[in-house]
């Protein structure tokens, strides 16, 4: 993998140079990370499991945000007019590792990012391997930013994982952050607003319905107030990544195996900035989904409710936290609560200083709520987690 990176890091700086004269392409990347304590810890697989691996003490990849590195380019076709191209992928600090999953749950370089589009007074159309929008959307309205430890996105990571259909790669149940076979059409602000759709293809022969994604989203923004809601639907994907597929919980490849659907308000006045969303996660009843479904003791409705509070103490310091709460709707009783607060420092522009502390209370054997992204915890059972870290971007 490290002589693949280095190939590919000598092409791509090999052809900037060429590019250049035509083209804007750059070099881009952030590298975050620092020492994580865990009270308790549950291997690498997101799939719930009762059993104590352990406390952890360790080198953590990305406190803030994951560790990458990018290549990007536009270029300027006139009239306000463009085309572009981005590829982004991991860097994991702890140990130089390049890349990462993609949906198929396998490994690729470019696994965050490898898309071209067109963008314009018409609004932006990209596709690819790409961020969906409903992560942007869920993010502009957290006051933690939908940061990697204790935010929107550690709670969606909650909600997918108590399904028992998820293990951390390939298709989620509620939702899915990154997307293979991607088109995204952006529109241009109106009213405030701006409204993004997306189709992933399932690319299934004989049938463009099977495994396919859909996801609609709107942001609404004037001055310090934000808005966002968002409507996400899969068919027939919900048990990717288990190492099986949706007809082994008794669904076909058209149902309708995938639903999120979500709200949130931003409010920022002085140096304080609030928000709050409501998620609401489930399997949709009706004709598409037989009675003999299963998701294996798993929760097939979930819901969630995410609350955050931001004070900017000095233009270096700013204070921030968030409680976060999950229901499994499925099973009775079970359900998580958590708690995270982190204090960032500014040193300069391109450098961040953090430390940050959660403590989390799961209750169910389904229930594994962690309190950081990519490190799942013992289900059924408490938490705490501290973690001390440095963020860079270049």
């Amino acid at each position: 993998m490290n002589k693949q990176l280095t190939l590919l890091t000598a092409a791509a700086l090999g052809c900037i140079g060429a590019a250049q004269a035509q083209n804007n392409v750059s070099v881009y990347g952030t590298l975050d990370g620092g020492v994580l304590n865990m009270s308790t810890t549950a291997g690498a697989s997101y799939i719930p499991n009762t059993a104590d691996t352990g406390k952890l003490t360790g080198i953590k990849d990305g406190g803030i945000g994951g560790s990458n590195v990018g290549l990007k380019g536009q270029r300027d076709m006139g009239n306000g007019n463009k085309a572009y191209f981005q590829l982004q992928g991991n860097i994991k600090i702890n140990d130089g590792a390049f890349g990462g999953a993609n949906s198929a749950g396998t490994s690729t370089n470019f696994n965050q990012m490898a898309l071209v589009g067109l963008s314009g007074n018409a609004g932006d159309v990209k596709l690819g391997r790409q961020i969906s929008p409903m992560y942007f959307a869920m993010a502009s309205t957290d006051a933690r930013g939908g940061r990697y430890f204790g935010s929107t996105l550690t709670t969606l990571v909650g909600m997918n994982s108590i399904s028992r259909a998820w293990n951390g790669t390939g298709n989620a149940v509620f939702g899915t952050v990154y997307n293979d076979n991607s088109l995204t059409y952006t529109s241009p602000k109106f009213g405030n607003t701006t409204v993004s759709v997306q189709h992933v293809f399932g690319n299934v022969n004989g049938n463009s319905s099977a495994n396919s994604q859909d996801a609609v989203t709107a942001v609404y923004s004037d001055g310090g107030l934000r808005l966002s809601a968002l409507y996400y639907n899969g068919k027939g994907n919900g048990a990717v990544g288990t190492g099986t597929n949706a007809t082994a919980y008794g669904f076909t490849n058209t149902a309708n195996t995938n639903r999120l659907t979500s709200i949130g308000a931003l409010y920022t006045t002085g140096a304080w900035t609030m928000s709050a969303a409501l998620f609401d996660g489930k399997i949709p009843s009706g004709a598409q989904v037989p009675a003999t479904a299963t998701m294996a003791a798993g929760s097939t409705h979930t819901t969630a409710t995410a609350l955050a509070l931001t004070y900017k103490l000095s233009p270096e310091f700013t204070l921030s936290g968030g409680h976060y709460i999950l229901k499994d709707k499925t099973n009775a009783g079970n359900k998580a609560n958590q708690t995270a607060v982190s204090l960032d420092y500014n040193m300069f522009k391109d450098t961040t200083v953090y430390v940050q502390a959660a403590s989390t209370s799961n209750t169910g054997s389904n229930m594994n709520l962690s309190p950081v992204f990519g490190t799942p915890v013992t289900a059924g059972k408490g938490n705490t987690a501290t973690m001390v870290g440095v963020r860079y971007t270049f």
